[in-house]
């Protein structure tokens, strides 16, 4: 039994195989294969099949071993000759449906051979996209490696992308992805003896000029590949050791990585704010000329946690109110009671204004419809109705922009006056008294400080320091109105983040179904890959 173990243990080993692809501009490769292998007294040669021509030849073969000394090429090669006559040698085996490159095995030990050929008209030109489908590892190759890894690159500057090529593999566990412009195939765990690597690319017209012109179309060559592999299924696929690995790599990138990235952000703004802070006076002006989404993302760009909206809409709301386009009005409700109504108006200017501030008025005014009075519900509703989706993707993507703290160095001045008008609102309280030209400003103190979200105590300290202004100023009234606001607000501010989960589950399962199947990369197919070029059965030390 221990013999038995040890003969076993001492036959020819492949622990790793890579082979790197290169292609020229008219689509012919030179393709380089590294054996990593351990030999012992079995067997007298190594060798390639390439069968499955269909149009492309095989020549220029080279082989050289860890000694980088160049093998003897003699052409036609025997294959039934010994193993001390082929040692040092290569050549090539012609056969009637395709080739088997050969060489000798020489002395045992761990060895390195280094094989390299040329194969013409690898990529092909179809009607709509260049490419191929090729098998690079053959199936029943013996002994069966441990580890594949394919690079295929063009010669010249070229770089490949998920924009300008597809790419998909079979018949193999692993993955294929674009790695530094390259396509690289590479297996996650050893061969059996079902394993192959069949690789299948398109190239966007242009970036060949293919010698070799062929009938019909790439997707009929896609179409052919597809039968039989998952990439055609949508449902999930069978858990596999493979799906546990990436579970604990995405358990580190849940957990580790972002304690890691929250820690030097925390440090990163810390300064950041430090040196806005730092002799802060107030600012008692309008910064920013009045531009609120900028000045959220500046209030964003600087904090420690994430990014708010919710204040910005808020914010939005009551500037709508001081520029007339909404109001707070009491009317009679069917049952003859007096309530306060969200009362949208047309606004002569408004194509003048801001994005934001004009999508949050047309929703507004169309949700509320003919009578023009907008109700919670028939907000929620609006913004819940599928038909609606685009102009509701429209206003998340422009509501929800960001800028980093780094696009602010050059601009410290505003990003103080901003903060310093903020530290103005929150001391509001410790002035005595308030200058006519100041008071006119209050309207706007109002906005600032809804969207700082300290409204409630700016309001309260305006309400102590002069009562009879709300009295006085009907509009500054209804901007300070604490039964109707934070009734609309609520509904708002939960109808957008709604409509935003809702927008990225969407894109993101479309990604999903479209990425792999598209030929962005990810796990290969075990089964399918039909209609190959290349490859066969066998190979290996015989």
């Amino acid at each position: 039994m221990l013999l038995a173990s040890a003969t076993a243990s001492a036959r020819p080993q492949l622990r790793d195989l890579t082979i790197q692809v290169v292609l020229s501009k008219n689509g012919d490769a030179r393709i380089t294969e590294t054996r990593l292998m351990s030999i012992d007294s079995e067997g007298t040669e190594c060798y390639i099949p390439i069968g499955n021509l269909n149009g492309s030849e095989v020549h220029d073969l080279l082989v050289t071993d860890e000694t980088e000394q160049p093998f003897t090429n003699i052409g036609d090669w025997d294959i039934d000759k010994s193993r001390s006559w082929k040692a040092g040698k290569c050549g090539i085996v012609t056969k009637h449906n395709g080739y088997e490159l050969c060489w000798g095995l020489g002395d045992s030990g761990e060895r390195t051979y280094i094989t390299s050929y040329t194969v013409t008209n690898l990529v092909k030109g179809y009607d709509d996209a260049d490419g191929f489908n090729y098998m690079f590892v053959a199936q029943g190759i013996s002994p069966l490696p441990d580890h594949v890894r394919v690079t295929i690159e063009p010669e010249d500057t070229l770089q490949f992308t998920c924009e300008n090529t597809g790419i998909w593999g079979f018949r193999y566990n692993g993955e294929i992805s674009f790695m530094n412009y390259r396509i690289v195939a590479e297996s996650s765990e050893p061969f059996v003896n079902r394993s192959a690597m069949i690789i299948m690319a398109r190239f966007n017209k242009g970036l060949f000029e293919p010698a070799d012109i062929r009938e019909g179309t790439f997707e009929q060559v896609k179409d052919t590949a597809f039968e039989g592999s998952d990439y055609n299924y949508s449902e999930d696929d069978d858990w596999t050791w493979e799906d546990t690995l990436i579970l604990l790599c995405m358990v580190f990138g849940i957990f580790i990585v972002p304690i890691i990235g929250a820690i030097w952000y925390i440090i990163y703004v810390w300064r950041a704010r430090r040196k806005v802070n730092k002799d802060l006076m107030w600012y008692r002006d309008i910064p920013l000329g009045g531009d609120l989404q900028e000045a959220n993302k500046m209030i964003n760009a600087y904090k420690y946690s994430s990014a708010d909206y919710n204040n910005l809409l808020s914010a939005c709301i009551l500037k709508l109110i001081d520029m007339g386009g909404i109001s707070i009005e009491q009317r009679l409700n069917e049952k003859g009671k007096t309530e306060s109504n969200f009362v949208i108006h047309e606004m002569e200017d408004i194509d003048s204004q801001p994005v934001l501030l004009r999508q949050v008025h047309n929703i507004f005014k169309k949700a509320a419809g003919e009578d023009t009075i907008l109700e919670p519900k028939e907000l929620k509703s609006w913004m819940k109705d599928t038909y609606n989706q685009g102009a509701t993707d429209s206003f998340i993507q422009i509501l929800h922009t960001k800028t980093g703290i780094s696009n602010y160095k050059h601009r410290l001045d505003e990003v103080r006056q901003l903060f310093g008008l903020k530290k103005f609102l929150k001391e509001f309280s410790l002035l005595d008294e308030r200058h006519v030209q100041e008071v006119s400003l209050w309207k706007d103190y109002m906005i600032y400080a809804t969207l700082f979200g300290i409204a409630d105590q700016v309001i309260s300290d305006m309400k102590k320091i002069n009562p009879e202004y709300f009295n006085m100023d009907q509009v500054a009234n209804q901007m300070a109105d604490d039964r109707t606001l934070p009734t609309i607000y609520s509904t708002m501010h939960s109808s957008t983040t709604r409509a935003a989960m809702n927008k990225a589950e969407r894109e993101a399962n479309a990604r999903a179904a479209r990425a792999r199947s598209s030929g962005h990369g990810g796990h290969a197919s075990w089964g399918g890959g039909g209609g190959f070029s290349g490859g066969g059965f066998g190979g290996g030390v015989r």
